[in-house]
């Protein structure tokens, strides 16, 4: 693939000629599907730099005061109020004119809210992902914030195109060529493992 653009369709017959299938006859559409699961694993996964996975990072400045409930902002679902929806929040800070830390926390430690020891300081909001929400703590703080929230977006669909390249959805504008060849790997283990089992 040397001197070609890294397309969906690249990605595609790479994991076809490694796996010894080349005309696609038996696994086009698992490689296919492989593809796009694999760069919504690898996208979480630790190492992963957020220059790798840049077209799936999206930042939004929300500011709570329009949302229809100030101590929670529903991300996921109809109705979300976020443009894309998130696989993973990165971070969230503060855009405003007050200067709140924002930390997340595991489900485990919202279990501990309720221990008066376990509150944030002053300059501290805790929030945490519950379902298709992001809930905020304490929410009294959250009256009139502007916050900027950074994720990394659920890839919403490829162009598998044709091989002259139009039409096809082309990797390397959204992710590190490192970062796609570990995604062909994904899916040539994955195919591996498959044929092992036959």
């Amino acid at each position: 693939m040397a001197n070609k653009t890294l397309t969906y369709y690249n990605g595609v017959q790479e994991i076809l000629e490694r796996v010894n299938d080349a005309d696609g006859d038996i696994y086009l559409n698992r490689a296919k599907e492989l593809v796009f699961e694999g760069i919504s694993s690898l996208a979480l996964a630790d190492g992963v730099s957020l220059d790798d996975i840049r077209g799936i990072l999206q930042s939004e400045t929300v500011d709570v005061s329009t949302l229809s409930s100030p101590y929670r902002i529903r991300v996921k679902g109809s109705g979300r109020e976020l443009s894309h929806n998130p696989s993973k929040i990165i971070n969230i800070t503060d855009s405003g004119v007050t200067e709140h830390r924002y930390i997340e926390l595991s489900l485990t430690e919202v279990n501990r809210l309720n221990d008066p020891d376990y509150r944030p300081f002053n300059d501290e909001i805790f929030y945490y992902n519950r379902g298709d929400y992001i809930y905020f703590y304490p929410d009294e703080e959250m009256n009139a914030q502007k916050i900027l929230i950074t994720y990394i977006t659920e890839p919403e669909s490829y162009d598998y195109g044709v091989d002259n390249g139009e039409g096809s959805t082309s990797l390397q504008e959204q992710f590190s060529l490192n970062f796609l060849y570990k995604t062909i790997d994904y899916g040539v283990g994955r195919i591996r493992e498959q044929q092992s089992g036959e």
